[in-house]
């Protein structure tokens, strides 16, 4: 245990300052995002269908171009903290941990999951929680808030786990996510003939809403990350962590067909 901790504190001290200047950058895409929804629920039935005014046109494209902006920087400087935190101590590579550091899997894993355990994911859902809070008069009870923040680390830790550096690791995020998309697509147009367009939008809006399908998607990333860390078969794991793809899209698509 006393290891561990002392794994923590090392790894602490090296993602500190990426941690501090992230935190900012998280407390304003909350913020912007919450905005955002807020001005397109301000505008009910009857509004919609009356041309808005130049200035009401103007904040929504500011809110816009803001929250793509914020949203950008925000995916940059987590994946760059996990990428810090994991590539320095890769699985993967020449400079794999195992090859100068007479440590075990486990004891890393165990390091890395605590540090982001208690310096991102908490963040988030502070950020989220006040903000929900403050808009609605009383604390959030919505599970996304506790959901969304533990699988988006598991995300870009299951990515940095698979791979030796940052550029890599966000090649392989586009190839997951371009892979991921083409066969939704596919999905979508093998059940239109039986659902139809409006059917298929309501069902995976409905799907994407359920806690069920992204605990499925947590948990093929923490099966990944442990295989990757415990036995160290970078192929292994890459086929778990593709095979999970067809799994994820078949379970949301099961009311299709």
């Amino acid at each position: 245990m006393s290891l561990i901790l002392h794994l923590v504190r090392k790894d602490f001290r090296r993602v500190s300052w990426i941690l501090a200047a992230w935190y900012p950058i998280l407390i304003t895409s909350v913020v912007l995002d919450a905005r955002i929804e807020l001005f397109l629920e301000g505008r009910g039935p009857v509004q919609e269908v009356v041309t808005p005014s130049t200035a009401e046109y103007d904040v929504a494209v500011d809110l816009v171009l803001a929250g793509l902006l914020v949203v950008f920087l925000d995916l940059f400087m987590r994946a760059a903290i996990v990428s810090k935190l994991v590539h320095d101590d890769a699985t993967v590579g020449s400079t794999a941990f195992w090859l100068s550091r007479p440590i075990t899997g486990g004891t890393l894993l165990a390091s890395k999951a605590i540090l982001l355990s208690v310096s991102m994911i908490p963040a988030e859902i502070v950020a989220q929680s006040a903000v929900s809070s403050h808009l609605s008069g009383e604390p959030s009870t919505s599970s996304e808030v506790y959901l969304v923040p533990v699988i988006s680390t598991a995300v870009f830790m299951m990515l940095a786990v698979l791979t030796p550096s940052l550029t890599r690791m966000a090649v392989l995020g586009g190839i997951m996510a371009g892979v991921t998309w083409g066969a939704f697509l596919v999905l979508s147009w093998l059940a239109m003939p039986l659902v139809g367009g409006e059917g298929i939008a309501e069902l995976a809006a409905r799907a994407v809403t359920q806690n069920s399908s992204w605990l499925l998607l947590l948990g093929v990333c923490v099966g990944v990350i442990c295989h990757q860390y415990l036995t160290r078969r970078t192929k292994r794991s890459l086929v778990i962590a593709f095979s999970g793809i067809p799994v994820f899209l078949l379970f949301l698509a099961v009311g299709w067909f």
